[in-house]
């Protein structure tokens, strides 16, 4: 499978806005649609289609409350509540990210898809730039279809038939020496335990394949040796961060809103802007299947 360039592929037309390539395998600026007012069912129909075809969607010069943050993402599915970011005092389907030269960026300087350590991560989440930094802290998303498409078909074939384990104890499960804390691994694990997802997942609209490793919270590879999983994991984290699948947003002051299908990319932050200060809204989508990979893709449609 090849996966062509904003140059030479042919994007769709969409009657309620539209839409520039921002970069060359993923990314789109939308425009020509006001997001403060009730969006129709068309144009609603329109973005969901856009993000998957695009994979991340940029709206500028915004301005908008908690409240129609939340309508807004309503547009993708249900709001997923729950999970440790704090939120918004009246508008609790909105999380609130603040981060000062206290409060550090932690995991998100990772290269990751959201809540992989889950079962049923979510679908797509929605960031806006509520007070960001002057300088730094660049987001990075990258393009997890068009890495696969990139693999050599012997590499594809093999990691189809593969899976691996999920766990989000092994990445926060340490005291601030980065040593194994036990009592704080059982805590995590009580919560989420381990989960196995497939090395390469199918999306479910679109049909495409894509990497579904990540160096956050991917441990192992199973049904091979360990040193075999651990060279084959590292060889797909540095795959995943070619300058080649990426698009890069420097945030303005205020007033940006990114949506990205989590289902099709990985993202991170890049913690060069503390101690100045930063805040985002964020809501998240939850998803309504857990990842399915190739040969499961194909007995569904069988």
């Amino acid at each position: 499978m090849t996966y062509e360039i904003s140059a030479v592929r042919q994007d769709p037309d969409y009657a309620s806005f539209a839409t520039t390539p921002v970069g060359g395998t993923l990314g789109a600026a939308i425009t020509g649609l006001d997001l403060t007012q009730s969006v129709s069912a068309t144009a609603a129909e329109e973005l969901r289609q856009a993000l998957t075809h695009f994979h991340v969607l940029f709206f500028h010069g915004l301005d908008i409350t908690p409240a129609q943050h939340a309508e807004i993402a309503k547009i993708f599915g249900t709001i997923q509540m729950g999970g440790t970011i704090p939120r918004h005092d009246e508008v609790p389907e909105v999380k609130v990210q603040e981060y000062t030269n206290q409060a550090k960026v932690g995991g998100d300087v990772n290269m990751h898809a959201d809540d992989t350590f889950k079962e049923i991560p979510s679908k797509c989440s929605l960031l806006y730039g509520v007070d960001m930094p002057p300088a730094g802290g660049d987001t990075i998303w990258v393009n997890t279809e068009a890495a696969y498409a990139a693999l050599s078909k012997p590499m594809q074939q093999m990691l189809d038939q593969l899976t691996a384990v999920h766990d989000l104890a092994a990445r926060f499960g340490l005291n601030s020496w980065g040593n194994p804390d036990h009592k704080m691994r059982v805590t995590i694990e009580e919560h989420y335990p381990p989960v196995e997802h497939p090395v390469i997942r199918v999306h479910p609209e679109s049909g495409r394949k894509s990497i579904f490793v990540n160096e956050m919270v991917t441990t192992r590879i199973n049904g091979i040796p360990e040193d075999e999983s651990q060279l084959l994991l590292h060889y797909l984290f540095n795959h995943l961060k070619k300058p080649l699948f990426q698009v890069r947003l420097h945030w303005p002051k205020s007033g940006t809103l990114v949506i990205w299908d989590n289902r099709s990319t990985q993202h991170l932050i890049l913690p060069d802007f503390q101690p100045q200060y930063r805040k985002n809204h964020r809501v998240a989508i939850e998803d309504d299947r857990r990842p399915v990979g190739p040969a499961e893709a194909l007995k569904s449609v069988a």
